[in-house]
């Protein structure tokens, strides 16, 4: 069923292929890193991991094809699609599709951990409650896309989308990440708010095994940067 749309090796089910058309006419033009293919990845990177650990798979590969659904409006507006207006749309959206399969109470399950997919530990705030295995994978999936050689490409075409400039001088050592706030600052600051923090959070097994070599090569990329910008923070 996978030829239809580039990219995709996961053998997925006849009922899921109209979930996959929607999210491609959706995501296949955006531009910032966050488009039809990242939803791919992650949707097969979260059914390997959940394979791996005898989780649900079904609810992993609906909750990574439809986790960032709503990044085209977030750029557009400004605002975070990802709370509670992103669940509302997911639900309206695709309960028709997918309750049939999943069944009610799954398809829950997937929109909780779709809203949980932007927590970050190293962003402050308050206190959450732990995570559920669901919730663990389609955060580790989500992640292992931002590191590693597929993660630096796609932090230049975020950075590029969002109208950021490659490197910045400002002192920013202490800043804290706020996935709330819209993007801002340069390219290279990025890897030091987010990207090299990503491995440290890892849940799973799979997840952390999967993150440590691309984390090595993200360091590599950002020490190789640094030195051709003659810039001094590692």
């Amino acid at each position: 069923m996978s030829g239809k749309f580039p990219f995709v090796r996961l053998a997925f089910p006849a009922w899921f292929e109209p979930v996959m058309d929607r999210v491609w006419l959706k995501m296949k033009d955006d531009s910032t890193g966050h488009d039809f293919l990242h939803a791919v990845r992650v949707m097969e990177l979260a059914v390997d991991i959940a394979a791996e650990l005898e989780a649900d798979q079904g609810l992993a590969m609906a909750a990574g094809l439809l986790h960032d659904y709503y990044r085209k409006e977030e750029k557009q507006t400004g605002q975070l699609h990802y709370g509670q207006e992103a669940i509302e749309g997911l639900r309206h959206e695709f309960e028709s599709l997918l309750v049939p399969y999943l069944k009610e109470e799954r398809f829950e399950r997937m929109l909780q951990a779709i809203s949980r997919h932007e927590e970050y530990p190293f962003a402050g705030g308050a206190q959450r409650p732990p995570l559920s295995v669901d919730e663990q994978i389609l955060q580790d999936a989500d992640r292992i896309d931002a590191i590693g050689a597929i993660g630096i490409g796609r932090t230049f075409m975020f950075g590029g989308a969002h109208g950021l400039s490659l490197a910045d001088d400002e002192e920013w050592s202490d800043r804290i990440f706020d996935p709330g706030q819209k993007p801002h600052g340069s390219v290279y600051r990025h890897f030091y708010e987010k990207l090299l923090h990503l491995s440290d959070g890892m849940h799973t097994g799979p997840g952390k095994r999967l993150a440590d070599e691309r984390h090595q090569f993200l360091v590599h990329f950002v020490r190789q940067l640094e030195y051709e910008l003659k810039l001094n923070r590692c």
